[in-house]
């Protein structure tokens, strides 16, 4: 249980995108504050003399793709980002370069028998503070791959590295998705590091039967890894929670800190949106991330509901352009269907699972997540 749940218990803020991703929105000039957040990259000279943590999240891998009406084929989720952060005394008049990657693009797949990779995440989301010789680095997940050959895998991107901090936590990396003729197999996008460890990996797909339609979900920010399939039956996995792993062969998502199978908070309060993200706490941030996976079978409607943290399930619908998995470092889920394909992308730092359709083409994958920093005054 994380150390700090019963003071986040009394002191839970919800927190939305816009407009408060503006830097330098929220924090204290003279004391110790709510985080600051840097979802772009900037300059940031520090305002008081005191001791600050700054935490930096790298940018997501999108999934592979696959679109074939004859041998079928596996696409692979992308990578999660990794995660440092270092606690350091500054000098008023200090200045942070601030460099935030952003996700992989959305890869499609739009003739028969051509699979397209996923992409990584531009470069890494990195801290620099001359003055005080500091260097954060934290690199972007891998993209994820397809396969059309029978009895062979398409190996899922890898999580990002980390460096400079006094804690570096790996991405977790894109599920492996297995490819067994005529099927359509599309595997979960890796959770991107946090505070507690290297971030959980998209679920993995291997030991299936030919023609099936299989999907995975993706992992969360807790090291939780997303549902794996690997009975012979079609199966469209939930994904990990902060609190459990999204159950193999099932579609029940991973529980939530409080080991609840719900997608709200330790709180009680679900906090996703259909046009953005939240989190739990704005006084460490990364730490408050207490929400549960959401179960996989979504339709397109359905894909945005896994809490702060958690990894979304893999859908057998549709999702639209602009669906995302509304989750915090969490990975997006698998999406396989008979027909026209678009898996939903991740919102910061988790991988973008992917895509494959045997029908109709394109399939598509979601966006990796986008990087972010945080700076906080802690005393």
């Amino acid at each position: 249980m994380k150390k700090l749940l019963s003071w986040f218990l009394a002191t839970a803020l919800i927190f939305t995108a816009s407009p408060l991703f503006a830097a330098g929105t929220f924090g204290l000039v003279g004391n110790p504050g709510c985080a600051m957040f840097f979802p772009t990259t900037v300059n940031y000279t520090i305002p008081a003399t005191g001791w600050y943590r700054v935490s930096a999240m790298g940018a997501g891998g999108s999934g592979g793709t696959i679109f074939t009406t004859t041998t079928g084929g596996a696409a692979s989720g992308g990578g999660g980002g990794a995660f440092t952060e270092l606690e350091t005394y500054y000098v008023s008049g200090d200045v942070l370069t601030i460099t935030v990657a952003t996700g992989g693009a959305s890869a499609s797949s739009s003739i028969s028998g051509t699979g397209v990779a996923g992409n990584a995440g531009s470069g890494a989301t990195t801290v620099v503070c001359a003055a005080r010789s500091v260097s954060l680095s934290a690199g972007a997940g891998g993209a994820g791959q397809f396969v059309t050959a029978s009895t062979t895998t398409a190996t899922g991107g890898a999580g990002g590295t980390a460096s400079g901090g006094s804690i570096n936590s790996p991405g977790g990396a894109g599920g492996n998705a297995y490819h067994y003729t005529n099927g359509a197999e599309a595997s979960g996008g890796g959770g991107a590091g946090g505070p507690y460890g290297t971030g959980g990996a998209g679920g993995a797909i291997s030991g299936q039967s030919s023609g099936l339609l299989i999907g995975t979900g993706g992992g969360s920010i807790d090291g939780f890894a997303g549902g794996a399939s690997t009975a012979n039956s079609a199966i469209y996995t939930g994904g990990a929670g902060t609190g459990s792993a999204g159950t193999v062969n099932a579609v029940t998502a991973g529980k939530n800190i409080l080991g609840i199978a719900v997608v709200s908070s330790a709180d009680g309060i679900n906090r996703t949106t259909a046009s953005g993200t939240a989190f739990d706490n704005l006084f460490d941030p990364f730490r408050a991330l207490t929400g549960g996976g959401s179960a996989g079978n979504q339709t397109a409607a359905l894909c945005v509901v896994a809490g702060p943290g958690a990894g979304c399930g893999a859908t057998s619908a549709t999702a639209s352009a602009g669906n995302l998995c509304d989750s915090i470092g969490g990975g997006s889920g698998g999406g396989a269907l008979g027909a026209a394909m678009r898996s939903a992308g991740a919102i910061f730092g988790g991988g973008s699972g992917g895509a494959a359709s045997t029908a109709t083409g394109p399939a598509a994958s979601g966006v990796g997540g986008n990087g972010l920093v945080t700076v906080q005054r802690i005393y």
